[in-house]
């Protein structure tokens, strides 16, 4: 099976392209810049905006499959799916659990009754669009300018529309090396300087939510490609159990053998405090991912300690 993976040489499209490998797919990935190919993957130039560019690449190629790591803005995907519609097997888009209606009340985008459970495929999704805009535009310079139109939902909905198979995977936060946003810095960090105690606000120690590890993302991608129990399906992918940011900073103490104190604070002046009062942490982002793994049989690569233990030796080398 031949796959293409535009945005091969990103955080997660790296991850995807490796997991396709290790199942023996003949993997291309594609970016804007030419890189020497490594690791089984034989990259390929191609700018996705050009979509009579991808085209080519995929009738020159003989793909079979194209996993879209980066479809964010509807504007530049749907003229991709036209060029790319009936020329493959299988569209395999990268969507974000920021569709669900939870994340627009989490962010105070608008106001209703929050999901406590975990949220599954067939869930409520955002009523207001564009998740990250705000009020004032970004400038033309600001590298961010183009998450103004960011949003995955209308592109969710075109996708269904293809004549070729088609699969959606909506990705919860992800961690592990590499992770840009460094998702548990705020406790491996002071963790790893040996701070006596970690003092956290006690909206976000409570809070719940559900996290990826890098290389199981990868994984659960990979099982989706050429598979035809993943044909025409909305997955979402996420560790089996959502715990409270409590649970996981107990985790992470273990796993760096910190041996401090955790402390809840209730003070607004606390600098870690002003940094989320943005969201209303009543809000939970609990996703159920059992649809995937009892579909596709998938478990995950990576167990929990050696995630962590990955994860905080990362922050350790940066």
């Amino acid at each position: 099976m031949r796959v293409l993976v535009i945005g091969s040489n990103g955080f997660v499209g790296r991850s995807i392209a490796l997991h396709a490998c290790a199942l023996g797919c003949d993997v291309f990935g594609m970016g804007r810049t030419q890189l020497s190919s490594s690791a089984g993957t034989t990259y390929v130039q191609g700018d996705r905006t050009h979509p009579d560019q991808v085209r080519q690449i995929a009738v020159d190629r003989m793909i079979d499959v194209v996993v879209d790591v980066i479809p964010m803005l509807a504007a530049d995907t749907q003229p991709l799916l036209h060029a790319l519609d009936g020329q493959i097997r299988q569209y395999v888009m990268i969507s974000s659990c920021d569709v669900y209606a939870n994340y627009e009340l989490l962010h105070r985008r608008t106001t209703g009754t929050a999901t406590l459970t975990a949220v599954n495929e067939d869930s409520p999704l955002r009523s207001t669009a564009y998740p990250y805009r705000y009020d004032e535009p970004r400038t033309k310079e600001d590298p961010d300018q183009y998450l103004d139109d960011y949003d995955k939902i209308p592109i969710e909905i075109a996708v269904q529309q293809l004549a070729s198979a088609w699969t959606i995977l909506r990705l919860p936060m992800i961690y592990g090396p590499g992770d840009k946003q460094r998702r548990f810095r705020w406790a491996i960090a002071p963790m790893l300087r040996n701070h006596e105690t970690l003092t956290i606000p006690r909206t976000w120690a409570n809070w719940q939510s559900t996290y990826g590890y890098i290389e199981n993302v990868g994984a659960a991608v990979a099982a989706t490609l050429g598979n035809p129990s993943a044909y025409n399906r909305v997955f979402n992918v996420a560790e089996e159990t959502s715990i409270s940011q409590l649970g996981w900073a107990k985790k992470l103490a273990a796993a760096c053998v910190w041996q401090g104190t955790i402390e809840l604070t209730d003070d607004p002046r606390d600098s870690f405090h002003k940094r989320i009062s943005n969201l209303d942490l009543s809000v939970p982002l609990k996703i159920d991912g059992s649809r995937h793994r009892e579909l596709l049989s998938f478990s995950d690569v990576v167990d929990e300690n050696t995630a962590l233990q990955q994860t905080i030796a990362s922050e350790t080398l940066n």
